[in-house]
């Protein structure tokens, strides 16, 4: 609390009530405590007036207090607001992964494969047409997802994990010819950290990368799980499965480095029905040098 005998002549105190007043006696009142100052409440008095009483002095510091807690509660207010909308938007996104895009993905499946043995040129077309429908609707809901997700504060520059894993996949589907379904299991956003995050994306880009050039498949699965020690990453596809020589590429050597140096392991099989399966283990906390 500071009290200035003469507002108009203290060079501290810039408190305009208007452009006539001439400022006498003041008394400034910060709104919130040291550490946090939200304000400062001014009362002043016309030259020429009397200093301020203790009681009056009294009733300034008092309302001071108040109008800091009032402030407080605001901010608190907005702060639980913006929370409730975060959860909100990541249920959203979790509903709309889990429950929207499978059963239209599943729905799409079926599809496809009533189109390979229809016989009647007009019926064909009409399911090709629901098809392609289908993945492009597949591709809207992603595009809602990743959105949902990158509501980063504005001092963030980085997305969240789950969202560089959708970009990740919505990037190869032109090269796929379609969409991967993506699993989320576990809270990949807190556990995973950014140094295992920037290896992992690696390792998917590649793993995708490869089951567009070779794999010539028409399913790609991507699962990421976080316990509470380790992060796991699969993809699994459908395709022609693995080369004799698919373990001595410089691509798969890369993502078996990539584990090795975070302490995690690496694995590429055969699926039990064809296909491929690629899974990446890597503990979420990382021992420093």
């Amino acid at each position: 609390m500071e009290q200035i005998p003469n507002a108009a002549a203290d060079g501290r105190a810039h408190v305009e009530f208007g452009p006539d007043a001439v400022l006498g006696p003041a008394v400034l009142v910060p709104l919130g405590g040291p550490e946090h100052v939200r304000g400062v409440l001014a009362v002043a008095r016309a030259q020429g007036r009397s200093d301020f009483d203790p009681p009056a002095v009294q009733l300034v510091c008092d309302l001071a207090a108040q109008a800091a807690i009032v402030l407080e509660l605001a901010d608190r207010r907005r702060d639980s607001e913006l929370l409730s909308l975060y959860a909100d938007r990541d249920r959203i996104g979790r509903d709309l992964h889990d429950l929207a895009i499978q059963r239209l993905f599943a729905t799409s499946m079926s599809l496809q494969g009533a189109y390979k043995i229809t016989q009647k040129p007009a019926v064909a077309k009409r399911i090709a047409q629901a098809i392609t429908d289908l993945d492009d609707t597949i591709k809207v809901i992603r595009s809602t997802i990743f959105a949902l997700h990158s509501h980063e504060l504005a001092n963030q520059e980085t997305l969240s994990v789950r969202a560089q894993v959708l970009e990740a996949c919505e990037r190869v589907a032109e090269q796929l010819g379609f969409s991967p379904s993506v699993r989320f299991a576990g809270p990949v956003d807190t556990l995973i950290s950014e140094e295992i995050a920037d290896q992992l994306l690696a390792v998917l880009r590649e793993a995708l990368s490869n089951a567009a050039r070779h794999a010539r498949a028409a399913k790609v699965d991507v699962a990421l799980s976080v316990d509470g020690s380790s992060a796991t990453l699969t993809v699994v596809d459908d395709g022609v499965g693995i080369p004799p020589d698919a373990t001595r590429r410089s691509g798969l050597a890369n993502l078996a480095e990539r584990a090795g140096e975070l302490g995690g392991t690496f694995a590429i099989e055969a699926g039990a029905d064809g296909g491929t399966v690629l899974t990446w283990t890597v503990p979420t906390e990382i021992d420093g040098p």
